[in-house]
């Protein structure tokens, strides 16, 4: 009986050990299942850019020369969309040729976000610079004040081909914490060929 009871008091002191380490493999297996679908890819059909946006947003079609060249929308959160502009660039061969991160984030926040008149106003809160293919990319992040509401907003910028690419996730500012990781996936998915 005393054999029995010694195993039995061995069992049950891996018992919360075992508890503990499969707790950690679904916990694991969950986080990495739920981030690789939260996000589906948007392809160029003629292969000049590709992005990932989050699941759950549709294409929106403006017509040709209306709007941004991709706009999409949440099917929930109506005001939570990602879009991607495209203008002619004639200011350097790349983002870095505008100036520093901080510097170009002032001149989106400035000619985009909050253009005077527009009534709103942007406030640059990070920015980083990351390369793709030895390629320059800026990520940018605002609060912009639209009087009627505050979002947040972040912003990925690059040029290529004598364009300049800004791709835009947008959310009320009281929808932040809970989109900040993917909106920050997208930021850095772009990815202009």
């Amino acid at each position: 009986m005393t054999a029995a009871k010694g195993r039995l008091a061995q069992f049950s002191r891996w018992i919360p050990r075992m508890v503990l380490l499969l707790c950690v493999c679904l916990s694991l297996l969950t986080s990495a299942c739920s981030r690789s679908s939260s996000l589906r890819a948007y392809s160029d059909p003629s292969g000049a850019f590709a992005f990932a946006y989050p699941n759950g947003m549709v294409a929106v079609n403006l017509g040709p020369g209306k709007g941004p060249a991709v706009l999409l929308r949440d099917l929930v959160y109506e005001s939570e969309n990602v879009s991607l502009m495209i203008a002619p660039f004639d200011k350097g061969e790349t983002i870095a040729d505008l100036g520093s991160p901080e510097t170009v984030g002032e001149l989106v926040a400035e000619k985009i976000l909050a253009p005077e008149g527009s009534r709103r106003s942007a406030t640059l809160l990070a920015s980083e610079a990351f390369e793709r293919q030895d390629h320059p990319y800026y990520l940018l992040e605002y609060q912009t004040d639209m009087g009627s509401q505050l979002r947040h907003e972040l912003v990925t910028v690059t040029v290529r081909h004598h364009r300049l690419y800004t791709l835009t996730a947008s959310t009320q500012e009281s929808r932040w914490p809970q989109v900040e990781t993917t909106f920050k996936n997208v930021g850095h998915s772009l990815n202009v060929s």
